[in-house]
């Protein structure tokens, strides 16, 4: 995946060294830009950038920076986007080519248009910060081209507010609810036909072409989407004889060969089984978040082949038995 995020957030720091810790890029390869990065490699740079901050909205501050320039072609498609439509289902089409850990989805509901979000793996303490950004930036946006106002326009996130609600709305003058059970942006669809006052053709079915090059530029990130995305479904509505499905099943139902699987996996430096591990992962923590749920049922779901196959790969995920996990999370302690 291309690094243009870890070259601005280095250009942004007095302490790039301490930015990329861990990540094993140097500061001049990442204030170059041009090589590719990992999905780790990208996570662990978000996670020490969070952890250098001292202000608790400055993941709002660095959102109102950086929305409109952040992106690349992306970035140049919806800012000469014909309608603010047009804008964002660009934005939502190539999006996880630069952010593959999320599943994006959109709906329309009588005269309202819905963006949902879900990790495709675990993030971590970082999660809820990382579910944010892409949606705030959907409201810079949509604020820039409605002069400021963004009517009817609502955000909801599955966890607590990261800063105080009035320090949302001073950047993004929208409604907001935390705690509930989804990441989405909630508008009037009639909005999406708001015409583009900075419309320009050329501009425009430029930055589409430059936009479809990077994504097959990038086609390791999307095979990590479409790997990913396709194990969750698999999880929640089984299409394989067995779950989590075999690559070779994984391969048909992507349409390619298993050693074309392989080999896109390796160059986006991951494998099949390590995927799988990072869904299996996730798909616990959710699990094991409703009380009702027991761990032996928990383990089948996941397709272990016995609880305590299970409950070894909890423990070296998270340090703690399903069981201990739990209560801590009851408890607040997760």
């Amino acid at each position: 995946m291309p690094n243009t995020y870890v070259k601005l957030m280095t250009q942004a720091t007095d302490d790039p060294e301490r930015l990329l810790a861990g990540t094993g890029i140097s500061v001049s390869e990442a204030l170059d830009g041009d090589g590719p990065i990992t999905v780790q490699q990208q996570l662990t740079c978000s996670r020490n950038s969070a952890a250098m901050q001292g202000r608790p909205d400055w993941h709002l501050a660095w959102v109102h920076r950086v929305a409109e320039r952040f992106h690349g072609p992306i970035s140049a498609a919806w800012t000469s986007a014909p309608t603010l439509g047009d804008g964002l289902d660009v934005f939502i089409r190539y999006m996880p080519t630069r952010i593959p850990y999320l599943r994006w989805s959109t709906h329309r509901d009588g005269e309202r248009w819905h963006v949902e979000l879900r990790p495709l793996m675990d993030l971590g303490d970082i999660g809820p910060l990382l579910v944010e950004f892409p949606l705030l930036t959907l409201g810079i946006y949509m604020r820039t081209l409605q002069g400021g106002r963004l009517d009817g326009v609502s955000f909801e996130f599955p966890h607590a507010a990261l800063a105080d609600l009035a320090d949302y709305r001073r950047v993004i003058p929208a409604d907001f609810a935390f705690d509930g059970r989804r990441a989405a942006m909630v508008m009037p669809a009639a909005a999406r036909a708001l015409p583009n006052p900075g419309y320009d053709e050329v501009l425009w079915t430029t930055a589409l072409r430059r936009c479809e090059a990077a994504a097959q530029e990038h086609a390791g990130t999307a095979i990590i989407n479409q790997v990913v995305e396709a194990l969750h479904e698999s999880l929640e509505h089984p299409w394989s004889s067995r779950t989590p499905p075999t690559l070779a099943d994984m391969a048909t139902h992507l349409h390619v060969s298993v050693s074309t699987l392989n080999r896109r996996l390796r160059e986006a430096s991951t494998s099949y089984q390590a995927l799988v591990d990072d869904v299996r992962r996730q798909r616990a923590r959710e699990l094991l978040a409703n009380p009702r749920q027991r761990v032996t049922d928990i383990a089948i779901e996941l397709g272990f082949l016995d609880p305590s196959s299970f409950v070894r790969s909890f423990r070296r995920w998270y340090g703690a038995t399903p069981g201990r996990y739990r209560r801590e999370l009851a408890a607040g302690r997760r």
